[in-house]
């Protein structure tokens, strides 16, 4: 039988207090940009369509990780894109 000597010691990990509160921080602004794009929730269908926004982009970046705001560009960017007319040289 092999027996395995561990030479390293085990180290703890303790955080560094500013990282917690930078981290705090991130998750507060991530809670009130969500707040934010439910709100557009609650707006009626034209003001949304002046936006170039549909209630279900809005609720599918809701939906997914991340920034949503960030979501919600890229997904009406994504449908701005394949809505143009194409045009054949």
């Amino acid at each position: 039988m092999a027996f395995i000597k561990r030479t390293t010691r085990r180290t703890t990990f303790v955080p560094n207090p500013f990282d917690l509160i930078t981290l705090a921080r991130k998750q507060m602004k991530r809670r009130s940009k969500r707040k934010q794009l439910a709100v557009l929730l609650d707006q009626e269908e034209w003001v949304l369509k002046d936006m170039g926004v549909t209630r279900l982009d809005v609720r599918e970046a809701l939906a997914t990780k991340g920034d949503p705001a960030l979501n919600l560009r890229a997904l009406v960017a994504r449908r701005r894109f394949w809505s143009r007319k194409r045009h054949s040289i």
